[in-house]
């Protein structure tokens, strides 16, 4: 998964595809010699940020964060949790998000919950003082499934939002996620030093 934050200028306003939305833009370039990259909006039209994407303008300028991934034709193709416009700036101020990366906890199951399911999970990482830390991760629906499904110890990297709740007048961290990735496990050996670029 890859999360990028760019700079953009609308080159095409939104056009629907079915619930999905598609905005083109392309980036905005640091120098007039850098060629603009193409970038592509997705999201579903009920979403808030759809709703936000579905009013911009040709030539409108706006700041986008969101899971990225590039197309054979070098476009880059984003599911945006984020647009900043000028008319609503205040929401960068306000950006939550959180990347979390580790080894899954122990098995849980999935709890059924009104017309869908979620799954509550563990997610360890090591600390420079070489202790481990736990993220406990909320993930709903689809994404609950895939959470309860997979072995304990499988490398994960999620990413999503952080709340906090309050019971018996405690507070309590919750780590919301909005996507996940899970990397094949590896008995391979990590290289004791890096490989020399020049001698590749």
């Amino acid at each position: 998964m890859n999360v990028f934050l760019l700079g953009l200028r609308v080159t095409s306003p939104s056009q629907e595809d079915g619930d999905i939305l598609n905005v083109l833009a392309e980036s905005l370039p640091s120098n007039d010699r850098r060629v603009p990259t193409k970038v592509q909006l997705l999201q579903n039209k009920t979403h808030y940020v759809g709703k936000l994407i579905q009013k911009l303008k040709k030539e409108d300028s706006v700041l986008a964060l969101g899971p990225t991934r590039a197309t054979p034709d070098g476009v880059l193709q984003m599911q945006p949790m984020l647009v900043v416009t000028q008319e609503n700036f205040e929401d960068l101020l306000a950006v939550n998000l959180f990347i979390a990366a580790g080894g899954l906890g122990p098995k849980v199951d999935e709890v059924e919950l009104n017309d869908t399911t979620v799954t509550n999970r563990s997610l360890a990482w090591q600390t420079e003082e070489k202790e481990t830390a736990w993220f406990k991760l909320t993930a709903w629906a689809e994404l609950s499934t895939q959470l309860a499904d997979l072995a304990p110890g499988t490398p994960t990297i999620a990413v999503g939002k952080v709340s906090t709740s309050e019971k018996d007048e405690k507070y309590y961290l919750n780590y919301i996620i909005d996507k996940i990735l899970y990397l094949p496990k590896t008995n391979k050996a990590a290289p004791k030093k890096a490989a020399d670029p020049e001698k590749g």
